[in-house]
This record gives C-alpha cells, sequence and structure tokens, in this order.
C-alpha cells in the first residue's frame, strides 16, 4: 500500500481542531492562500489515501477542485491528509448564489462511519463559510458518481423542508426542482449533455474510469438509482435546498455550531 505523505508543519498551518473521534484533525482554509506546497501536498495525499481510484490520473487533468476553490476543508491524521472538502459560490441568471461543491475525498481507511470524516468535513466547512443562517446557502449542488457523498448531502432533509435532487424515492422528479437543476448545470457543467429528469451530467467526469466500480452506500434505493441511471464517466447532479433561515438554523445546530449574527457560527 502506497504511504501517504506526512507533512507535520503543512498541516500545522491549516488551525486544526483538537483530534476528534477517530483521530481525525480538520481544519479549513481560503482558497486564496492555496500554495503550490500546500496544493501539491494534498494531490499525493489524496492519490495515497485512495489507492484504488485514478487519483493520479484525475490530478493530472483536473487541479481545478483546488483551484478554483473559495474554501477548502482538509481531514488530517498525523500529517496525513486523508479527507477534503472543497466549494465556490455560483450564480444563477436571476442573480441568486449557491453553493457549489467542487469535491468531497474521503481515503477509504476513513470511511466507515465510526470516523465521522463527512461530518466532520462538512461541520468545519459550514463554520468556517457562513457567519449567520442568513449566510447559509440556500442552495447547494455536488456532481458525484458516488452513493456515498450523496447520501452525506441527502443526511440533511431529516431537517423538515429540506428538499434533494433527484429523489430515489420519487417516480419523477419534481418539475421545478427539474427546472432549476437544468440552470444549475448550465453554470457547472456546461459543456457536457444533461438530462434533468435523472439528474445526470452524461460524460461529466475524467478521467472515465477515476472509479472501479460504482461505489456502494448502506442505502439500497441510492444505491439502485445510481447503478440505474449513470454509466462510468457520468455524474450525478445533486442539489440540496436549504429556503428558510430556521432550516439552515437546525443545519449549523446539528453540527453543533451556533449561528450568530456578529461574528460566525461558532
Amino acid at each position: 500500500m502506497t504511504a501517504i505523505p506526512v507533512d507535520d508543519a503543512m498541516a500545522a498551518g491549516l488551525g486544526l481542531s483538537e483530534a476528534q473521534p477517530g483521530g481525525l484533525r480538520i481544519g479549513s482554509f481560503a482558497g486564496a492562500d492555496l500554495t503550490a506546497d500546500r496544493e501539491q501536498w494534498l494531490v499525493d495525499s489524496l492519490i495515497a489515501a485512495l489507492p484504488n481510484l485514478k487519483m493520479a490520473q484525475l490530478f493530472a487533468c483536473r487541479r481545478d477542485m483546488f483551484r478554483d476553490a473559495d474554501l477548502i476543508t482538509v481531514a488530517v491524521d498525523d500529517g496525513r491528509a486523508v479527507g477534503t472538502l472543497t466549494s465556490a459560490w455560483a450564480t444563477l441568471p436571476s442573480g441568486a448564489r449557491f453553493l457549489h461543491v467542487l469535491t468531497q475525498f474521503v481515503g477509504e481507511r476513513y470511511q466507515a462511519r465510526r470516523t465521522h470524516a463527512f461530518r466532520l468535513s462538512w461541520g468545519d466547512h459550514f463554520r468556517n463559510l457562513v457567519s449567520t443562517a442568513a449566510d447559509f446557502p440556500g442552495l447547494i449542488a455536488l456532481k458525484t458518481y458516488n452513493p456515498i457523498a450523496y447520501c452525506a448531502m441527502r443526511a440533511f432533509t431529516r431537517i423538515p423542508g429540506v428538499r434533494i435532487y433527484p429523489d430515489p424515492n420519487l417516480a419523477v422528479q419534481d418539475t421545478r426542482a427539474q427546472e432549476l437543476a437544468t440552470q444549475v448545470a448550465a453554470q457547472v457543467a456546461a459543456a457536457v449533455p444533461f438530462d434533468p429528469v435523472t439528474g445526470v451530467l452524461h460524460g461529466a467526469g475524467r478521467p472515465v474510469d477515476l472509479y472501479p466500480d460504482l461505489p456502494v452506500s448502506s442505502h439500497p434505493e441510492v444505491n439502485d438509482y445510481f447503478a440505474a441511471v449513470t454509466r462510468p464517466g457520468d455524474r450525478v447532479l445533486a442539489m440540496l435546498e436549504v429556503p428558510f433561515d430556521e432550516q439552515a438554523a437546525a443545519i449549523l445546530r446539528a453540527f453543533g455550531l451556533a449561528a450568530t449574527s456578529t461574528g460566525g457560527a461558532t
């Protein structure tokens, strides 16, 4: 197994949290603070942390998930970057802003629930992203071939009124959601065909064979949906709608964050 690069000095510069359950420490920094050394550390670490994915080929043709990001969150274990979550703000034709999640990767050893890697990463990302519930993105979009990443986003729908698209439990996706998804797709992947009926961006993934097989989540209906509508190289455009401040505040509370009006989610 490939050794994961250790760089304690690089990790120390991220303002990491105290060790969390599973031993992970989480830190975030602005995309403007991405240096060449920090980018290479992330690239080398993720290649090593995900040996069954063609990460070297991915980074050979794409590093926009780091370079275009407004915020980068990193999960670290003993000086090793073992996961990352990055995002950038984007704008719809109406002028409304939405959050585009550029990537979310978690190392294979850290995908088990006991490490809480997905939850901890999202929590720190939100803590650094918003100052109040009113600042919380009303729409979050993610392109993914991974049912596990989709489920991490869908978990927020436990809060009443928060909606996910596409919803595997619906025989037909909501018409309004399809129309909104079409607008989002034009902003985040204009060069590839998009099917609003299924939420699939056809051929959006590079390299096509990044994943050796379709990943499997703990939710059979999600696995079945991805298997039915995607092929290798496709991506599902997942959208989370958080329409009201009350729901945004509930999400922040779920992460132990108090949305304040004078200095950030704490």
